[in-house]
């Protein structure tokens, strides 16, 4: 037994496995609940693969080189812990990409701290595995715990690889994220081919020559600290007040990340069926080849690579317009402030428009962190006695001024139908994603490691229908009205907007509309960590009664 232990020590020398595991033991001190255990063994796995054969060879180079691959993956991780608070995600790599010098030290400057002193030890604990590397004997004993080692290394990656979750269930967190950032950049390339609507045959069943259908694409907003859906604090009084709009109790969004969120809800791709983009028939070509004039106006910043991709997607708007121009970057956009109420100016003047046939997208800043720069100082009516009741009054605040902003956007648009009584109107508002805000695992923001919290993806769901929609078709409201707290993911949005707005064409799925009397609310809500929604929260509420 000493035999095997003194085997195994060299190899995994303690120094070596200090180096590999102080990120976790880090993330543990910091916030244990935001650490997914998972990386315990998906790096002894790794460290495996990289050091038995060193071991097993006698060869210092491919120690060393272990050494330098961990500690800078560790560098890396450990950095992001003790200024982030959580673990290093492709939302982290795509702020640096978007960040320049200037506004990466302010950032720096904001959330540094003494923490960071941390990383010298760890610097000198590198020099030290590289200067001490093991002194590799040889003898049968250690070649066949090496094999074994080796073997059982291998299984557990073909496992993942068999069953195609290999980047997701078996690399390192940082190998993770950047392989992760990779693909987001292709869907970029992908998505900034070519922006012309494809011609689709579509027809109508609405007996109508006039038409207006508005989408609101709201940003962050948790249907949870929303007391329209329940939350305590009265953060959404207007909408209460209102008795003509309908309020979808279950819904979820597919990511829990705005770009995946907002091109998936607008295309014909969805979780199970992940068609690329580039091959997805979106709403711009089916509301183009209806004879539909489009339009996109947003706040959010047309600069920065996710923003950037959502903006190449709204080129295939025939009128598309940006008004939060103040900010040279996504980051830049997130620390100043740009209001909501810009669109209403513009959203009015589209409204105005001669055409016959309009489809209006309006893309808000919502309650996009910083959470005290979305709103005006006279909606700040929520305090908190300290920094974490603060930062939760500050976002219930945001959904306060959200509640005004999107009232106040469906108020113009009765104002509009009743001076229009000949066009049918209809309009839906959704979040593209949750927000936790210390809601799970001691958190604020919506990265999330391992199982995805429901905070991140619950998110709120509206109709309004103008007097004349609801009298021409009584079914159809009375179709919503039954599926009003059915489950839905916000993946099948493409096929409900076709849908509430009597299109027919061959790529609507009646089964994935939550407006039809066919909708499939058996669904399995499998979202992008791969588990069931519906299970998960099962398994919580019923923890939660014990």
């Amino acid at each position: 037994m000493k035999k095997l232990l003194k085997i195994l020590a060299e190899f995994y020398p303690v120094h070596l496995l200090v180096l590999v595991f102080a990120p976790i033991i880090v993330g543990y001190v910091i916030n244990y609940e935001l650490v997914d255990s998972r990386y315990i063994v998906i790096n002894l796995v790794w460290l495996s693969l990289f050091h038995i054969p060193a071991a097993l060879l006698g060869n210092k180079f491919i120690y060393r080189l272990t050494a330098v691959v961990f500690f800078v993956f560790g560098f890396i991780e450990i950095a992001h812990w003790l200024i982030l608070q959580g673990p290093l995600t492709t939302t982290s790599i795509l702020v640096l990409s978007n960040t320049n010098v200037q506004e990466a030290f302010e950032f720096m400057g904001l959330k540094a701290s003494i923490g960071l002193l941390l990383l010298i030890p760890y610097v000198f604990l590198f020099i030290y595995s590289l200067k001490h590397a093991p002194q590799y004997q040889t003898s049968k004993l250690k070649l066949y715990t090496g094999i074994i080692l080796l073997f059982l290394s291998v299984v557990f990656i073909a496992e993942s690889v068999i069953h195609q979750r290999f980047i997701r269930k078996s690399t390192p967190q940082t190998v993770k994220v950047i392989l992760t950032f990779i693909d987001e950049i292709k869907l970029y390339r992908e998505v900034s081919g070519d922006v012309t609507p494809r011609k689709l045959k579509v027809t109508s069943s609405f007996h109508c020559k006039k038409q207006t259908f508005v989408l609101v694409i709201g940003e962050s907003c948790n249907r949870n600290h929303m007391s329209l859906y329940g939350a305590e604090r009265p953060t959404t009084p207007r909408l209460q007040k209102r008795n003509d709009i309908l309020a979808f109790t279950n819904v979820v969004s597919p990511y829990s990340s705005t770009i995946n969120s907002v091109l998936t809800i607008l295309s014909q791709t969805n979780l199970e069926n992940k068609i690329s983009y580039k091959n997805s028939i979106d709403i711009f070509d089916v509301f183009s080849s209806a004879g539909f004039k489009t339009y996109w106006l947003s706040n959010q910043p047309q600069v920065g690579i996710w923003e950037n991709m959502i903006t190449v997607f709204a080129k295939k708007a025939d009128d598309r317009r940006f008004f939060n121009t103040a900010s040279n970057s996504s980051m830049e956009a997130m620390l100043s402030t740009s209001y909501d109420s810009k669109l209403f100016a513009p959203f009015a003047e589209t409204l105005s428009d001669k055409a016959d046939r309009k489809f209006i997208v309006l893309h808000i800043m919502g309650s996009h962190s910083a959470y005290e720069k979305r709103y005006p100082s006279e909606f700040g009516i929520f305090k908190g006695a300290n920094k974490k009741e603060r930062k939760i009054a500050e976002y219930d605040n945001s959904v306060y001024y959200n509640d005004f902003i999107i009232d106040s956007l469906l108020n113009t648009l009765m104002r509009y139908s009743a001076s229009n009584k000949d066009n049918v109107v209809s309009a839906i508002y959704l979040s593209d994603h949750g927000e936790n805000v210390y809601d799970a695992f001691d958190n604020v923001g919506h990265n999330y490691s391992g199982v995805l919290p429901n905070c991140n993806v619950d998110i709120p769901f509206v109709v309004w229908m103008s007097p004349l929609y609801a009298a021409t078709n009584p079914q159809k409201v009375a179709d919503m009205r039954v599926n009003l707290h059915k489950p839905y993911v916000s993946d099948d949005l493409f096929h409900s907007i076709i849908d509430l707005n009597g299109l027919q064409t061959k790529c609507l799925e009646n089964k994935r509309s939550i407006f039809n009397a066919g909708f499939d609310s058996t669904r399995k809500r499998i979202l992008e960590d791969g588990k069931d929604y519906d299970l998960v929260n099962s398994a919580k509420n019923r923890a939660g009664r014990k």
